[in-house]
């Protein structure tokens, strides 16, 4: 692709997105291909940002980003607002390493999965948080859910979900993605009209 943007003359004014909407567990704990699961190599994504020939610059951030970020940081580098109600943050702060009034220090992963994986009592339907020092999922019906401590736990083998004093974090976490679902909850303006 770079090279035919070469040959067309449109390399220096155009710029040019990599991504992929999930990871793919590759053989991971004797797994393959996705669902199900929030391990890290399911919800790392690639992304590569690739700017205009006066606006590039070669780092690398370990900012947390996702996927509605996409949208918003596309509008912002063209100039434009984002649609009213949009969830996303615009990520040319961490694409320019420059200051932003707020980065994000939480995420919130989503599925809805068509069929019953791994012994639920339901279809997959779960929720996570991921912070860059926890993650916490929740599934759908089950007593049980997933708790880790990524900084002294990083490949997720220690679920604390179950020990007593990881009740305090779970709280917290738990808390945590109650207040960021909400955030995320569509903000469009309701009808004028009321019952």
């Amino acid at each position: 692709m770079l090279t035919q943007l070469r040959a067309l003359g449109l390399d220096d004014n155009t710029i040019v997105l990599f991504t992929s909407d999930h990871g793919d567990l590759l053989g991971d704990r004797g797994l393959l291909l996705k669902g199900g699961l929030h391990y890290r190599a399911l919800t790392r994504v690639p992304f590569v940002w690739r700017d205009t020939a006066g606006q590039r610059s070669a780092l690398r951030s370990a900012d947390l980003a996702q996927t509605t970020d996409i949208g918003v940081t596309v509008l912002e580098r063209a100039g434009l607002a984002p649609a009213n109600g949009a969830h996303g943050q615009s990520l040319l702060p961490s694409i320019r390493n420059t200051p932003a009034p707020a980065r994000r220090t939480h995420l919130v992963i989503e599925e809805e999965g068509q069929r019953r994986d791994f012994g639920l009592a339901r279809r997959v339907r779960m929720r996570t948080l991921l912070t860059a020092q926890h993650r916490l999922t929740l599934y759908d019906g089950e007593t049980w859910g997933e708790c880790y401590e990524l900084a002294e736990d990083p490949d997720e083998l220690r679920n604390l979900w179950h020990l007593p004093q990881a009740r305090g974090l779970r709280a917290e976490l738990g808390l945590q993605l109650a207040r960021a679902m909400l955030e995320q909850a569509d903000t469009s303006p309701y009808p004028e009209a009321s019952a």
